[in-house]
């Protein structure tokens, strides 16, 4: 993923305009001064100063320093508070939070030290006559510089548009908001909504025929061709499911649903001996644990390992055992863009072809504390990169700026009501989960993929075991859940010390030096937000840095056969069994003795 700047373009421009504000105050200051040192006493600024009965006052040197540093700091204090704004959003906060806002008050305060309180203190004489002046001269120039600024920016907006509209006077209005198109950092080819569709290529799409939801064969584009849609009719035409939708709930929207108030660790448990006495499916409760804690840590999921391990039955249980929706998505072989997930627009037919996966997608919106689950089923039968890469860049941004673009609506259509302006929103309530097997018949998932994945392997089979207590089923929302994932980030003794990450940087040391792996800020996110929610559901600190190590870290040393690897890999593992003890990292230990042995 490409580095997010601290300063977009509108930031800077921001910044411009303070500056420019700044170099105004101090032109107006020094033509209103009494003693008219810069400019004739008959100047504009100073007869329009005067009709407002300013008061005239000289200021002297001192008073001239003292604006020059209010100018200064004026320009200084947009630009900190533009970026601890930028700053909050990168980093997934709220820039508008108790936290920021005092963070904003300090910065304000501070800069209003540094340039009215300095400029007081340097003036001579130091008593309450001259100060007063000097806050009334500075007050006046404020004030003054203000309304200038304001007319300045009235008329020159107004020739700007006025010139701009004149030049395109035949051409529709269309106007522009914050909702601006997300530029993803993939590398693959991205196919537009809006095109035509070659015969060559086919897909199934769900499609709407009289109120029920039926398969259809549609073609799908060859080639990317963009394309302008000149005019739609209307939404319930274009989009029917969706219009059918925003009827049944009218704007409605369900705001919270009641929850039990169970932890972590009994969700792990309780879920565990459900799948064995009601389903007879057994598993590891490690591997509970971390199906549990792992969306705390990212949005997507992907469950690897051999046929027959359960890997689709545990999201459709676990969506049962707490009153969720799932739905599911067998994954064609011919899934080449995210159009196969989100249907596209027919510009014969002149209307979008909507899929379930969009229909599940926009009911989410409507219930945004019901969880929902999407489970795409088999998903490297395709390229993960080709059909999904949208949505992992995506769900790489901060959760306001989840949104998908689904076609460009052309001037006066009324989009349904969830499509604000062409995108939909991938809402918090919503996570993904790929089951994924291990055999000739698949494609090999990326590290891209897997990076921006809670990854676990199903390679082994439990063994039955008997419960003999009732347990059933229970409800969960997605407000308890979070609630739940934050209250173990927030604790202190489940959090990661500063003797854990050093121990985990030994080993990361070493394995860099070694053979040359790295990994930035994302899998350090994940460790810093799995651990502490694994250790709420009743695991240890030394199984969640395991569990990343393993999947995140020595799996990247697969495909090496260089010959010094064999040798690297025995240090390896004799370094692990020192830092942490013998067994303590048994999947990495696993791993690496699996490694050695095909070398």
């Amino acid at each position: 993923m490409m580095n997010k700047p601290y300063f977009t373009r509108k930031n800077l421009i921001f910044i411009s305009l303070a500056i420019f504000y700044s170099f105004l105050l101090l032109f107006t200051g020094l033509c209103i001064e009494g003693s008219h040192s810069f400019a004739n006493k008959n100047n504009p600024l100073a007869q329009v100063a005067q009709a407002l009965h300013f008061k005239s006052i000289s200021c002297g040197v001192t008073g001239y320093v003292a604006l020059i540093l209010v100018a200064i700091y004026v320009s200084v204090f947009v630009t900190i508070f533009l970026y601890e704004k930028r700053f909050a959003i990168v980093n997934n906060k709220k820039p508008f939070s108790l936290k920021m806002i005092l963070i904003y008050i300090s910065s304000f305060i501070l800069c209003a030290l540094l340039s009215v309180g300095v400029g007081i203190l340097i003036q001579r004489p130091l008593d309450a006559e001259n100060i007063g002046n000097i806050m009334l001269f500075i007050w006046q120039t404020i004030l003054l510089t203000t309304c200038i600024y304001v007319l300045l920016f009235l008329f020159i907006g107004g020739m700007l548009m006025f010139v701009v509209n004149y030049i395109l006077v035949d051409k529709p209005f269309r106007a522009y908001d914050k909702n601006e198109p997300i530029t993803f950092d993939e590398e693959d080819t991205k196919i537009d909504v809006t095109t035509n569709f070659d015969a060559t290529l086919n897909a199934t799409a769900s499609s709407i025929a009289g109120g029920q939801i039926t398969t259809a064969t549609s073609s799908m584009p060859n080639e990317s061709i963009v394309r302008t849609v000149e005019k739609l009719d209307d939404r319930e035409k274009v989009f029917p499911a969706l219009s059918m939708m925003d009827t049944t709930y009218d704007g409605y929207a369900i705001e919270k649903i009641d929850s039990d108030t169970y932890s972590l660790e009994e969700i792990s448990i309780r879920f565990r001996n459900y799948l064995a006495k009601e389903e007879k499916l057994y598993f590891d409760l490690d591997t509970i644990r971390f199906f549990v804690s792992g969306f705390a840590a990212s949005h997507f999921m992907i469950l690897e390992g051999l046929s027959g391990t359960g890997k689709s039955s545990l999201p459709r249980y676990f969506a049962k055992f707490i009153h969720a929706d799932v739905l599911f998505i067998p994954v064609q072989a011919t899934y080449r863009d995210k159009t196969n997930l989100i249907g596209y627009f027919n510009d014969f037919s002149k209307t979008y072809t909507e899929t379930e996966f969009l229909i599940s997608l926009y009911h989410a919106n409507y219930n945004p504390d019901q969880i929902h689950f999407f489970v795409l089923d088999e998903m490297n039968i395709s390229r993960v990169e080709y059909y999904f890469a949208d949505f992992l860049s995506v769900l790489e941004y901060p959760k306001e700026l989840w949104k998908l673009k689904i076609m460009q609506l052309p001037y006066g259509f009324v989009p349904p009501a969830k499509l604000e302006d062409g995108f939909i929103t991938i809402p918090e309530n919503s996570y993904f989960v790929g089951t994924a097997n291990k055999d000739d018949s698949t494609f090999t998932i990326t590290d891209k993929v897997y990076d921006r994945a809670i990854t676990i392997d199903f390679d082994d089979r439990n063994i039955p075991f008997e419960v003999k207590e009732e347990v059933s089923k229970i409800h969960i929302s997605k407000t308890h859940l979070q609630h739940l994932y934050q209250e173990a980030l927030n604790n202190p003794s489940y959090q990661m010390t500063k003797g854990d990450y050093d121990k985990f940087q030994t080993v990361c040391d070493f394995i860099y030096d070694k053979f040359d792996i790295t990994f930035g800020n994302r899998i350090l996110n994940q460790i810093a937000k799995l651990v502490p929610v694994f250790v709420a559901s009743g695991g240890t600190k030394e199984d969640a840095i395991d569990f990343i190590v393993s999947r995140k870290i020595i799996s990247k040393i697969e495909g090496r056969f260089e010959e010094y690897v064999k040798g690297a890999l025995k240090d390896l593992l004799t370094l692990i069994t020192k830092t942490y003890g013998i067994d303590v990292l048994y999947r990495s230990e696993k791993v690496i003795q699996s490694l050695i042995r095909r070398l």
